[in-house]
């Protein structure tokens, strides 16, 4: 079975598998569709190359995945177009629109194992389910890594007045 980690990173859940980006995954599996299309699009954007589109993607708001969420439990809290039952986006366009080029996954959970399969991007017709997982994670450990992005409630302040700011305030 696979590892997962979950970190917060400015405000975004970064995931790792096995100690590897999931970004460097994806783009790793993206490139050769990436490519192909750069050449057979070529004409549109003489004399600069084509986009290169492997990979463009960011993290999603820890606000909306981080635990309690259920997001990365196959309750998806983004939803994007495109997104069929059962589909959950893992990571959405770099842009900071998440529903402009996001990737999408199936997440299954059962009681001993959670499993990620059925890569998609929801803009191409790539084939990524065929590169790209799945990655099937132990649900304890997963879980655990899930809890760990639990924000901790904002701390207390504590409020102290003195005699001048009161007669100022007044």
């Amino acid at each position: 079975m696979r590892e997962i980690e979950f970190r917060l990173d400015s405000g975004r859940d970064e995931i790792l598998i096995d100690g590897v980006p999931l970004l460097d995954l994806v783009r790793a599996a993206e490139l050769p569709y990436a490519r192909q299309e750069q050449l057979e699009r070529a004409g549109e954007f003489a004399p600069e190359p084509a986009p290169l589109l492997a990979g463009e993607y960011g993290y999603l708001p820890g606000r909306s995945t981080c635990w309690p969420a259920r997001h990365f439990l196959g309750e998806p809290v983004e939803v994007t177009y495109d997104q069929e039952d059962g589909e959950t986006m893992p990571l959405g366009c770099a842009c900071g629109i998440l529903e402009c080029w996001a990737l999408l996954a199936r997440i299954e959970v059962t009681e001993a194992e959670v499993r990620w399969s059925g890569f998609r991007n929801n803009s191409r017709d790539w084939d990524l389910s065929a590169v790209l997982g799945p990655f099937v994670f132990a649900r304890r450990q997963y879980e655990e890594a899930l809890r760990a992005t639990a924000q901790p409630p904002p701390p207390r302040r504590r409020r102290r007045w003195s005699t001048m700011m009161y007669v100022w305030c007044r």
